[in-house]
């Protein structure tokens, strides 16, 4: 009865401080119906924004980017990831629970005593050798890499996002211009018409326009299917539907002005600041514990076991001491497995530095060659212009005809087209 008086607050006390089952039920339906009623105007969104210091303003890249972070999946999967990795912390820390053992026995031979015997055990498990430094020092780079992978996921959604935002700006600007142009090609063929009709041009002149009317309607076609098509992707990188992208007026003035030449220590800074980078770091940090925690799992715990007995009336006190003892292995293997991890760890991390080093070289070769195709377009273009402007001076001085102004024009238009395919090529992708 004793023992039990002892037991009874102790299992009372551990009941209570359990943690309850909380169920969170998940349905395709569900999940479907809420992203199809994803606003740019939720109340959520809002609160996350002013968090970030962009409240209302203009729906342009940043602001864009910014909502892909809060409603993107890929993002939202990396945040789940953190906040698992981040609980591995606390687990991490726990100290081991003692083990209670209790065996009670019954003496058949006694007489006038009690015949049960009821000998309850503890056994306490005193960790050696800064096991749980270890651990923590483990579970804390995992931390700090899954929290840099989501920084990474979130700047790999705003790429996309940039993408989408650049290929919509670019098709837009390229439907007005093909509408003009479209225009253009529809008054040449009208004024080679009426001269055909009466014998002043050969009608080889009006195919040739007709077919380049033609071409212009079928880019002006493509260009109305980029645009649809731009639009759509842009909605799926900010993770809300079409309708609801369509809903706001979008700002695409960081796309009107070519972007700066990168500084000197650009290049350094990719190398070293890249969230992608430093999260292929802390996962070699993280290797690195893994290693010393094996290492240091070669010197074995030790187990204090106090222990009482009640045996047919008597107290019995005593106190025992265990120990692993390393006979047959000394934790040789994983301790290599662990070594082979973290060598790993580095070389995937050397690797990833290689391969960003490349795309640095790429995107500043890609930039230098951008510079001298829009200088090129450019001054076609001012001369484009200019040829059309002295056309339509000599037109009204009577000098040419007004065909011949047209075709400058249709020529100028040309060359705005060119300019702006360079223009748009120039900007990082």
């Amino acid at each position: 009865m004793r023992i039990i008086r002892l037991l009874f607050p102790i299992i009372s006390l551990y009941l209570a401080s359990c943690v309850e089952f909380k169920s969170r039920s998940l349905s395709a339906d569900g999940s479907s119906s809420a992203f199809a009623n994803r606003s740019l105007t939720d109340s959520g969104l809002d609160g996350f924004l002013v968090k970030q210091k962009s409240g209302r303003g203009a729906w342009n890249l940043d602001r864009l980017a910014l909502v892909g972070a809060y409603f993107q999946g890929d993002v939202a999967v990396a945040r789940a990831e953190a906040e698992q990795a981040a609980a591995g912390i606390q687990t991490a820390g726990q100290m081991p629970n003692p083990v209670l053992s209790f065996s009670p026995g019954y003496n058949s031979s006694s007489k006038g005593i009690s015949p049960w015997i009821m000998s309850p055990t503890l056994d306490v498990t005193i960790e050696t050798a800064g096991k749980r430094g270890q651990r923590l020092a483990s579970a804390r780079a995992k931390a700090e890499a899954a929290q840099l992978r989501v920084a990474a996921a979130a700047w790999d959604t705003r790429s996309k996002i940039r993408k989408a935002m650049l290929e919509l700006y670019a098709a837009g600007e390229n439907t007005m211009l093909l509408q003009a142009e479209v225009a253009l090609h529809e008054a040449a063929v009208g004024k080679l018409q009426a001269q055909v009709t009466v014998g002043e041009s050969p009608g080889f002149e009006l195919t040739q326009e007709r077919l380049g009317l033609s071409r212009a309607m079928l880019a002006l076609h493509d260009a109305e299917k980029l645009a649809a098509t731009s639009q759509a992707q842009l909605a799926s990188a900010v993770g809300v539907s079409s309708a609801a992208l369509s809903a706001v007026t979008l700002d695409f003035s960081a796309f009107k002005s070519l972007p700066s030449t990168p500084g000197t220590g650009t290049r350094r800074r990719a190398l070293t600041h890249r969230a992608d980078l430093l999260a292929a770091l802390a996962d070699y940090a993280a290797a690195d514990a893994d290693l010393r925690l094996e290492i240091a799992k070669q010197y074995p715990d030790i187990h204090l076991n106090p222990g009482y007995e009640f045996d047919q009336g008597d107290d019995k006190w005593h106190l025992g001491f265990g120990v692993e003892l390393p006979i047959l292995n000394q934790n040789r293997g994983p301790i290599a497995e662990a070594e082979a991890k973290r060598k790993t760890a580095g070389a995937k991390f050397e690797a990833k530095q290689q391969a960003v080093f490349g795309e640095i070289e790429t995107a500043l070769a890609s930039y230098r060659a951008g510079n001298a195709k829009v200088a090129t377009a450019a001054k076609l273009a001012d001369e484009a212009a200019h040829a059309s402007d002295t056309t339509g001076r000599m037109v009204e001085a009577g000098e040419l005809a007004p065909l011949d102004l047209t075709r400058r024009r249709i020529e100028a238009s040309a060359a705005k087209l060119s300019l702006l395919e360079a223009r748009i090529q120039r900007h990082p992708h």
